[in-house]
Parts: C-alpha cells; sequence; structure tokens
C-alpha cells in the first residue's frame, strides 16, 4: 500500500507564492514541508524527498534569462528520471512541462486571470472548478502527457507518470491573494478587471477554497502513487498549519 509523503521540497520562488492551502494539507497529513527558496542558492537533491513541489511565480519558464531556470530545471528532470513524485503550479507546472518536452509561449490574448470553470475528462482528479487562474504563459500538454484540464484559452492540468501540472492555484491564501492584488493592481486595472472586486471574491470563496484545495491535493496524491490516507483515518488536527 502506498504511504503518504513524508518529505517534500516545496521550491518557492517569491514570498507571495508560498505553499498555502496545498502544503497545509500535506502537513495536515504527516509530510515534513523543506522550503526552498530558488533565488537563494542551492536546491537539494530531489532524490532526497518523496514529492518536489515547484510553486508559482510571475517569472516565465521560457525565459532563459531567469537565474534559477537551469537550476530548477535540473532538479525535476532528475526527479522525474528517478521516479520521485513532482507536482508543479502555475509556473511550476510550465516548467515541469517543459522539462517533459511540452513547450510554454505568451498568451496571444494576454493573461487569464478570474474565478474560471475548467473542463475535465478526469473529475475523479480535478473538479471542473471554479478555480482562481492567473497566468500570462500558457503550457502545452506535454508528449506522452494525458490532458486533465483546460480552459478554451489554455491547459489548466496534465498528469504524466509521477509528475502533475496545474496551471490554477488551488494553494492560494487570502494573505498571498491580497500581495498579488495591491502589486498587480494596474495592470488588472488595465486589463479591466477590479483588484477590490477579485479580492473581495476571494474572501468570500476562502473556506469553499481550503476546502477544495485540500481535496485536490488527496486527489493529486492518489494519482501521483501515494495514499493520501490510511482507510478509517483522519488527519491531526493539532498538526494543521498554514504553510
Amino acid at each position: 500500500m502506498a504511504r503518504v509523503p513524508r518529505a517534500v521540497l516545496c521550491v518557492q520562488h517569491q514570498d507571495d507564492c508560498p505553499p498555502g492551502y496545498v502544503g497545509q494539507r500535506l502537513v495536515d497529513l504527516g509530510a515534513h514541508l523543506e522550503v526552498v527558496h530558488a533565488r537563494q542558492g542551492r536546491l537539494p537533491d530531489p532524490r532526497e524527498f518523496d514529492l518536489v513541489v515547484s510553486l508559482g511565480s510571475d517569472d516565465s519558464a521560457h525565459d532563459d534569462t531567469v537565474p534559477y531556470l537551469r537550476q530548477e530545471w535540473e532538479v525535476l528532470e532528475t526527479a522525474v528520471r528517478a521516479e520521485v513524485a513532482v507536482l508543479g503550479i502555475c509556473f511550476g507546472a510550465q516548467l515541469l512541462s517543459v522539462v517533459l518536452g511540452g513547450s510554454v509561449a505568451p498568451l496571444p490574448d494576454g493573461p487569464e486571470i478570474g474565478w474560471l470553470t475548467v473542463r475535465t475528462d478526469h473529475p475523479e482528479i480535478v473538479d471542473a472548478g471554479p478555480w482562481l487562474i492567473w497566468h500570462l504563459d500558457a503550457m502545452t500538454v506535454p508528449p506522452g502527457a494525458v490532458s486533465i484540464a483546460w480552459t478554451d484559452r489554455a491547459t489548466q492540468a496534465f498528469a504524466a507518470g509521477r509528475a502533475v501540472g496545474l496551471q490554477f492555484h488551488p494553494e492560494v491564501t487570502i494573505e498571498a491573494a491580497q500581495v498579488w492584488a495591491a502589486h498587480y493592481r494596474d495592470h488588472l486595472v488595465g486589463l479591466g478587471i477590479d483588484p477590490d472586486a477579485l479580492l473581495a471574491e476571494i474572501r468570500v470563496r476562502d473556506s469553499e477554497s481550503r476546502r477544495r484545495a485540500h481535496e485536490l491535493t488527496d486527489r493529486v496524491l492518489e494519482r501521483l502513487g501515494f495514499l493520501a490516507l490510511d482507510p478509517g483515518a483522519s488527519p491531526d488536527p493539532s498538526r494543521t498549519q498554514s504553510a
């Protein structure tokens, strides 16, 4: 019987893109999270972990001038070859796509931002949503991978072996969203998006978002070859914490 991941490497790229609700659920299940900032030095050997989680960034996975890009590429490539489970979220999913032979390019008609319903042939992994989507680039489904979810404009999830990529943001917390809304306020207004209304919706949906993020994490773990909970078991509430 597969076990839950005990040692998890979270590759974080900026302070406002933490593991959030996905990390919280992993901790609930007994995982130890080692959160490493990609910009601050050498990344650990992924073979020392049960799961690697690559998080979001406002950098581009197709931009070779990003200082940490090559190193993180090698980490994900090593993990895939060693059959270490990998979960990519937003930028992390895009980089995972490239590592697996896919591609990433700017969305031709501008960013895709908002609470959007996704279409899926695999609701046992990703339900239709809505999910918070916030990205400027789009990834392709890598060769040999399975398309899990999408919108009219972009791939939203894929799976390949022990790797899953999620373009949308199940991990986002109110604290992170507040930073995004403030930092990108002018950009959002320029796109015709009201940042205050977007943030208000995130607040209203917060309890539901946390629950759905935890459920999604469980389903992704099962897809990656783990068993999220032993039969009849439940997480220890005393272990719950925001990642």
